[in-house]
Formats: structure tokens, sequence, C-alpha cells
């Protein structure tokens, strides 16, 4: 399929692009263009560039649905060089551009009045050994752990988020934690990419690694789209055990509840650990989960991983994958239920040093009420041991003395699709103050995937001591400011 030929939208008529109205500010199709304004001539593509209004409209919000930014079109590119050519063409006539994944950001991170790439069209696994996998930007993480787990010997990604519907190009431009997989004896996603293929902002298709071009590597693992769109990945490999023991402990207590917590992180034998927790007219209140991997016919020392908690667990072996999934399943089945995508979802999502995150929960939890959370939101904590932390991004709070440093989600869900006029500006606003209260007095940062509105002061702020190494590298590889102006870092947006 070529960009500047037949164009099959979804819904029906075939649509043909000529180029872009350099006067209107808008793609136009070869009718238009016969008596229309001056235009550019689109580049041919190997993939599909469209500009019907139900393609443009189903890339116009994010998960959030708070923004909505209808784009000129949308690319759904085959190739990195796709992608390269449009970004050039779009950097010659000033037009924006915004990669995107699965769109799982809530406060219009990832969209743009220009042009919108769809990333999840480069959807290939190149190869997969024992040791790493290259795969395309858009492969979902559930489709190559299967695929890694099916290789023999069996591998995993050694970090996974708990949702794992995600592009890998997508959870590497944020930073991804270890929501299900991964935190306590490795580091989030970004920290084991071996190589990376980006297309900048000036259109370059490059490679990039520790070693070359580490100044770009390290701008764009974490580097929110700011300087290039990730077009392929090499990730590492570990090795994968077969089953899952998963241990649920529940809490009303709040130091109760972290003295268990910072037990079970730091205990030999437990891999990895989350909690949840609700508002305080709940019971319980907190949720503290453990899980320990093994291969069979031996299993993990309960005596020995349980000794001097102050909860009885309940205890469930599963298969590998059957974990891994686990909170995919449990989406999927909301969506059986209601419309959840489309439900309004306006979260908030910072990182806590470990020193404060235990006052901080005690805090806040006096002033959470059921509407702050809702009957399909959660309120989620992830551990994340500093050490294993190497790349300059995400930013994390700084060092207080702890090895630990937490995110803190509280994942608002409305309860219909039509919530009530007040509720968006009410949590809005409670995001406001309640990320002004997090930095001035517990020492946290954003987590940037919520709806917590940033100026680019804030931004300033937020990068701190890298504030001028990301700005340079922002100039050096997008010097036109084209890519992803959802954030409004560098004043657009």
């Amino acid at each position: 399929m070529i960009g500047r030929r037949e164009l099959l939208g979804r819904v029906g008529a075939v649509t043909t692009v000529m180029g872009f109205d350099l006067l209107g500010r808008r793609w136009v199709t070869e009718a238009e263009a016969a008596t229309g304004p001056s235009f550019a001539g689109v580049p041919e593509l190997d993939g599909e560039l469209v500009l019907d209004g139900a393609s443009r409209a189903a890339v116009a919000t994010d998960l959030g649905n708070l923004v909505h930014h209808t784009p000129y079109a949308v690319l759904r590119p085959r190739s990195a060089r796709d992608i390269a050519v449009m970004i050039r063409f779009c950097r010659a006539h000033r037009i924006a551009v915004s990669p995107r994944g699965q769109a799982h950001t809530t406060y219009g991170q990832g969209l743009s009045t220009g042009l919108v790439i769809e990333n999840r069209y480069l959807d290939r696994i190149h190869s997969l050994g024992p040791r790493t996998a290259e795969v395309d930007a858009g492969i979902l993480w559930k489709d190559l752990v299967t695929a890694a787990y099916g290789h023999s010997p069996r591998r995993t990604p050694p970090a996974l988020t708990g949702y794992t519907a995600l592009t890998v190009g997508g959870t590497l431009s944020v930073g991804g934690i270890g929501g299900i997989v991964g935190g306590l004896r490795t580091g989030m996603q970004v920290d084991h990419v071996h190589e990376l293929e980006v297309v900048t902002g000036t259109g370059a298709i490059e490679r990039c690694s520790r070693h070359r071009k580490s100044d770009l590597f390290e701008a764009v693992l974490g580097g929110l789209g700011q300087c290039g769109v990730i077009t392929k990945a090499v990730l590492e490999l570990v090795p994968a055990e077969q089953r899952a023991r998963a241990y649920t402990l529940s809490y009303d207590d709040n130091t109760v509840f972290f003295r268990d917590l910072r037990t079970l992180i730091e205990r030999p034998g437990v891999d990895h650990v989350y909690a949840e927790f609700s508002s305080p007219d709940t019971t319980p209140t907190y949720k503290l989960h453990a899980t320990a991997f093994y291969d069979p016919p031996g299993g993990p020392d309960d005596r020995a991983i349980l000794k001097g908690l102050s909860a009885a667990p309940d205890i469930q072996d599963i298969g590998y994958l059957d974990h891994v999934f686990s909170i995919d399943t449990a989406i999927d089945t909301v969506r059986e239920m209601v419309n959840w995508d489309r439900l309004v979802k306006p979260w908030f999502d910072v990182w806590l040093p470990g020193s404060t995150v235990e006052d901080y929960l005690a805090e806040i939890m006096r002033t959470l009420t059921p509407r702050d959370i809702g009957a399909y939101g959660a309120g989620l904590i992830y551990p994340q041991r500093r050490a294993h932390a190497t790349r300059p991004f995400p930013r994390l709070p700084e060092q207080d003395g702890s090895p630990w440093a937490f995110v803190v989600d509280i994942n608002t869900v409305s309860d219909t699709l039509d919530p009530d006029p007040g509720f968006v500006e009410e949590m809005l606003d409670r995001n406001r103050r309640l990320f002004a209260r997090t930095r001035e007095h517990f020492g946290g940062v954003l987590y940037p995937i919520g709806s917590v509105p940033f100026t680019s002061r804030d931004w300033r702020t937020h990068y701190g001591d890298e504030w001028s190494t990301f700005r340079a590298a922002k100039r050096r590889y997008d010097p036109g400011n084209v890519l992803t102006p959802g954030l409004g870092i560098f004043g657009h947006g």
C-alpha cells in the first residue's frame, strides 16, 4: 500500500492523498488538489497515510478520554523509512508529529493535531535467541512474552508491566516499571535494552546503544518521544520458570502493612511485590501481593517467605504465563462488563522516595474517598530498587538514603461513560493539589502517564540537573521541535 495512491478507509470510500495544503494547514485529496491551494507532494510509502474521518477520530484521544485532538492524518507505517520520510516532510512544513502505541497515557501526552504515527503497524519479532530478542516497536509485550516462553530454552523479559498489552516502543519511551515481573532484582524495562533503532526529529534513521550514539540512546529511553521515534529494540531475555506462587495478604493498618511490605521486598526467595490500596471506608484497605517463581518438582519455602509477617496469606499456584497475564485478564473481564476503554480516567501517578512513602500513604488515605478511585479503578504501589535503575530517565526522586523508590498510582476511573459535569475538573484539581503536596513535602516526582497539568517551568523543575542535557539532545535530534507536542515540555502542546 502506497501513500500517494488509494487509501481505503475502514468505513467505506476510497480516498487518495495528494499532499498537504500549506495555506489551510490540512491534508488534501486528489479531488481537492485540482482546485485547492498550493500543497507539497507526499512521499512514496511502504505503508499507508490515511485521512478518513473514522481513522483520524480513532486516534484523537487516549486511555484517559480527557483530552481530544484530531490529527490532520494518520501514518500506518510498514518500515522505519516510512516514518523517516514523513518526519522530514512534516518538519519541512512545520507539522507536529506524535508516535502512538496503545495510547495508555491519560492526559493527551501522545496526541497531535498534525500527524499521528500508529507504531502498532510495526509488529514483527525479527530474532529471538537465548539472551536477546530484536523486535519492532509496535509489538506488544504480551506477544513477545508468549513467543519467548515458547522458545527452547524458555525465556522472558526481566521486567514486565502489570498490563502487558502495551507496545515495546510505548513503555520504553516512558520507563516501563516492573508491575508484574521485576522491580526487586531488576531495573525497569529501559534498563534491559541493548540497542535501539530510532528515527530522529530530522528524519535520520539511527542505531544507538550504550556505546554508539549514547547521548541519543539515553535521551530516547524514558525520554517521552522528544528526541526520536523508536522503531526497533534489542531487548534482554532471561530464563523463565514454569510456575508462580502468589501470596496475597490483607491489612487495615498502615503501619503494619508497610512493616510487612518492607520485610517482603528484602526477603530472599521473593521475586516480585506490589500492593493495592482503596479508600478507608472499605475492608481491607491494603492488599499485598508477593510472588515467587519456581520450576517443579521443587517449590518456594513458604515458611521462610512468610516468617514474621502479621497477616495470614491466601496462597495460589499458577503457571508463569497465567501470572504474567493476570492483570490483562482482569481488564478484559471489566471490558466485558462495561465499556472500560471509553470511561474517563484522570489518573495520578508519582514516584516517592523510600523514606517518605509510608507517611505519604498515611496522609492521603485520610482524604481518599470511593469517588477518588471508582468501581473500576485501582490504587497501586510498586517498589523499585534504586541500584537497578541505571538510566537517567525516567526521573526518580532525589537520593534519600533508602535503597528503594516507589511508584504510587491513584488510577481513578469514572463509573459511567458520561460522569457528572464536575467530575473531571474535581479530579484534575485534586491532582494539581496532591502533586504540589507530593513534590514539596514528600520529595515525589511525576511518573508522566497520568493527568497532572504541567507547564514548561514544571518540566524544567522535573528534570532538575538533567534539564540542560535533555534540552541539548532535543536541539540536536529534533531541532524543528516537531516531535510529541502533547506534553508541552519544550513550549508546545
